[in-house]
This record gives C-alpha cells, sequence and structure tokens, in this order.
C-alpha cells in the first residue's frame, strides 16, 4: 500500500512538474527567425556558427533558426527563397541578407533597380533587411577598423585578405563583434537620410546580430 502511494505520488509530481514546464513555456515562448541570405556559404556559415552557440546554450531550439534553401545569388531572388520556404509566415522574425554589389565590366553584380526593388517588395511584406554596401565582407572590416570612404567589393576582400587572414567562403570570426556593432551604427548615423544602394560602404547586418544575441536573454 505505501508502495503504491509512493507511485501515486511520484506521478502526480511528475505531472505537476510537466505542467509548470509548459505554463513556463507558455509565459516566455521561444523566439523563431528564418533568414535567407543571398552568399551560398560565406553568409550562411557565419549565421549558422551563431545558431549552434545559441543552441549550445539552450537558448533556442533546434528548429528556432533556420536559413531557406539557398537557389538566387540577386537580391530578389533571395527574398523569393525566403517567399518560397513552406509556412515562412510563422516564423515570428523575417530577414533577407542581401549586398548592393554594384554591376561590374566583367561580369557579376547587381543592377541598381534590382537591389531597390527588393528592399521594397521586402518592406512591402513586412521582411526585414540587412543589406551591405558593397557587400557582406564590409560586416567583417568593421570588426577590426572604421571606415567610411567608398571601396569597391574586390578592394575590400584584397585588405581582409591581406591585413587580417580572411578567406573567401570560409567562416570568419575574428576581431570584435561589439566594435563591429559600433561602427555600423556610427557608419549609418553619418549618412543621415540613408539610401542603401548609394551609402557606401554601409550594413545593416549588425540589426540582425544583435537581434540574435538577445535571444541569449530570452
Amino acid at each position: 500500500m505505501a508502495r503504491r502511494k509512493a507511485a501515486e505520488g511520484f506521478q502526480s509530481n511528475k505531472k505537476a512538474r510537466k505542467q509548470a514546464k509548459r505554463n513556463q513555456d507558455s509565459r516566455n515562448p521561444r523566439q523563431t527567425m528564418i533568414i535567407a541570405c543571398e552568399g551560398s556559404k560565406t553568409e550562411p556559415l557565419y549565421f549558422k556558427a551563431i545558431f549552434a552557440d545559441l543552441k549550445r546554450n539552450h537558448k533556442i531550439a533546434a528548429t528556432s533558426l533556420v536559413i531557406a534553401k539557398h537557389q538566387h545569388t540577386n537580391p530578389n531572388g533571395v527574398l523569393d527563397d525566403l517567399l518560397n520556404h513552406p509556412n515562412y509566415q510563422d516564423f515570428e522574425h523575417q530577414w533577407i541578407v542581401i549586398d548592393r554589389d554594384e554591376e561590374r565590366t566583367h561580369g557579376g553584380g547587381h543592377s541598381l533597380e534590382g537591389f531597390n526593388q527588393a528592399i521594397t517588395r521586402a518592406i512591402a511584406k513586412k521582411i526585414k533587411v540587412a543589406y551591405s554596401n558593397p557587400c557582406f565582407e564590409i560586416w567583417y572590416l568593421l570588426h577590426f577598423e572604421y571606415r567610411n570612404t567608398a571601396m569597391h567589393r574586390d578592394e575590400l576582400i584584397s585588405k581582409l585578405e591581406a591585413d587580417y587572414g580572411y578567406q573567401k567562403n570560409q567562416l570568419f570570426q575574428q576581431g570584435s563583434v561589439e566594435l563591429a556593432i559600433t561602427n555600423a551604427k556610427r557608419l549609418l548615423d553619418s549618412y543621415g537620410n540613408l539610401n542603401p544602394a548609394h551609402d557606401n560602404p554601409s550594413t545593416k547586418v549588425h540589426e540582425l546580430v544583435e537581434l540574435l544575441f538577445n535571444f541569449k536573454s530570452t
């Protein structure tokens, strides 16, 4: 009889613990985010590293953060990659990561019209845009120094390679992310009225990174 009462008490406590956990989860729901990236390696590697850190620290569930399937390398296509993801609207936060990357005489880059159109379409659908001008690597450079003079994409990448050991299509986590955030904000403030297509250099990647870091405190 005593053994049965003990078992019943254990089951009762177990149910109470499960209910308490459900109540806590309902009060503090896990945040969710979906990101679509222009690059197939550089940006996904960077954000996946942040995702992995959040998972290790038990701040997010395995499915809380998703990178949409990569099928396009132009800004409008990146937005389409996100929109084509099943149930993308179910994610609390929806972001695209795109570059201005002006068209180059030897090929590559994007048109001004396409870049601006992607931003306009995203805003209309309430999707956040983490743009970079000239490219995502400006976010890396700001980890080391403040730069407010215009530079070409190739010049930027060459500088990162020569001065800081950057290697394209590999995970790069050098320098200070705190300094990068400060420098990125300082750059945007220097322009006054923002014009993403013409503000070289500039980036809003820091807004996405800060949001992800805030996942750690939820």
